[in-house]
């Protein structure tokens, strides 16, 4: 025998259109999240109240990465972005296409671009630390990926192949 659960919304917040795979950075109580327009919001989860909302002044080309301090999206132009507080704290060239949101942890912003490789920027500045070519997959370019932090290791996959670095 099954039991019904009602469920009703709690709270709701508009984050305006989203072209891209939908990516929710969790720190704590809040929630980070980007629009195709531009536009990051931070909200509180239990109650939806936005703790801030900034635009970048460019179209977004993923999701947004967080670590509860920075906030790092990339525009459609190659353009990586950090935020803190709702602000612009930096903005840098990338100059390739990305699929999949950054990775901000450890005091870095991790960019997986769609030829594969995967770019180191101190997240304080902007000042790029390194960057590693991972070989491509054919069909692969419009693929999201993973960049994802386990213990000090930082682990990439794009397509069938994954990698620790």
């Amino acid at each position: 025998m099954s039991s019904r659960i009602t469920v009703r919304p709690a709270w709701n917040q508009s984050i305006g259109a989203v072209q891209f795979p939908l990516t929710v950075a969790v720190n704590g109580n809040v929630l980070t999240l980007a629009a195709s327009d531009g536009d990051v919001l931070a909200v509180e989860a239990d109650s939806g109240r936005a703790v801030w909302r900034a635009n970048v002044g460019a179209k977004i080309s993923a999701g947004v990465g967080s670590d509860g301090s920075t906030a790092a999206v990339v525009t459609r132009d190659g353009e990586l972005v950090a935020l803190e507080g709702g602000r612009v704290k930096w903005k840098k060239v990338v100059g390739v296409r990305v699929a999949t949101a950054p990775l901000v942890a450890g005091g870095r912003i991790f960019v997986l671009a769609v030829d594969r490789t995967i770019h180191a920027y101190d997240a304080s500045d902007g000042i790029k630390l390194w960057q590693v070519q991972r070989p491509g997959d054919a069909l692969t370019l419009s693929q999201t990926g993973v960049v994802a932090a386990f213990n000090n290791t930082l682990v990439v996959g794009q397509g069938p192949r994954m990698a620790g670095l």
